[in-house]
């Protein structure tokens, strides 16, 4: 088991952190099972880019697959035989990047595979291999001059989805340092044709939505979310095709793909909380 946790903040601005942090890497370094326990602890804050990013480069350093799980993000019992089976069976297939705890679509019918493939990375609870983490960029500073972009577009998404994922990107790259690392991690799987496999269940759901949330300090509908379980043995895709149902549903509903006039509406709604 690999740990790594950012350092706390200026003591001046968040008094707090120093004994927050001591208390999370005591917890951690008296685990209530066997196990070989590596830790990275940061003795200073580097925020959510460097320290998630530079915290996977690591444990990919010192293993050829694994699990990844940031804070606040819960997974259920089937979770982790699903990655790990998954991890072995596409181990040597470039085609798939990464395996996915979260599935922001409806559960896939009972008589369905275990799970599918999608385009679309998502971070709460996933798993992946050195050899797909070794395309990973934090900094894309000139992201628009890559050859895989000459069209305008990144290959299978919709005219309305890359122009969404541009606005993304182009935001990452104008900021030093980075905000985030996961941005880059998507754009990683768009410009190789990466696939994510995807849990017919959703199988992790993210609980930090309270005022010490980072990212989530008022309600979101995609937060505490309701898991399921999957049947072991995994019942295996036939193919490696893209559920395109899913991923629409993905793109409409998490990633507010709609015409301008809609998208706005839709994020006044979320801002004032009308859903």
């Amino acid at each position: 088991m690999f740990v790594a946790a950012d350092g706390p903040r200026p003591a001046a601005s968040h008094p707090a952190d120093g004994a927050a942090c001591a208390e999370v890497r005591e917890l951690l370094g008296s685990l209530p099972w066997s196990c070989h326990l590596h830790t990275r602890f940061l003795e200073s804050n580097r925020g959510c880019a460097l320290a998630v990013s530079s915290a996977i480069s690591w444990f990919f350093e010192h293993v050829e697959s694994g699990v990844i799980l940031e804070d606040d993000c819960v997974p259920s019992a089937s979770f982790l035989p699903f990655c790990a089976d998954l991890l072995d069976r596409f181990d040597g297939d470039p085609r798939v990047m990464s395996i996915l705890g979260t599935r922001c679509a409806p559960p896939a019918p009972d008589d369905a595979p275990s799970y599918s493939f999608s385009r679309h990375f998502n971070v709460w609870g996933w798993a992946s291999w050195r050899r797909a983490w070794q395309h990973y960029r934090l900094n894309i500073t000139g992201w628009r001059g890559s050859p895989e972009l000459a069209s305008g577009r990144f290959a299978g998404l919709s005219p309305r989805s890359s122009s969404y994922w541009a606005r993304r990107f182009d935001g990452v790259s104008s900021q030093s340092p980075p905000g985030t690392w996961d941005h880059q991690w998507s754009m990683a799987h768009l410009l190789q044709g990466g696939l994510c496999a995807l849990p017919a269940r959703n199988l992790v759901s993210n609980i930090g939505t309270d005022d010490a949330a980072t990212h989530f300090a008022r309600p979101s509908p995609w937060c505490c979310r309701t898991v399921g379980e999957l049947t072991l043995p995994l019942k295996h895709a036939p193919s490696l095709d893209i559920d395109a149902a899913s991923d629409h549903h993905y793109e409409t509903w998490a990633c507010n793909h709609r015409p301008w006039p809609l998208r706005k509406a839709w994020q006044f709604i979320n801002r004032w909380q009308l859903g």
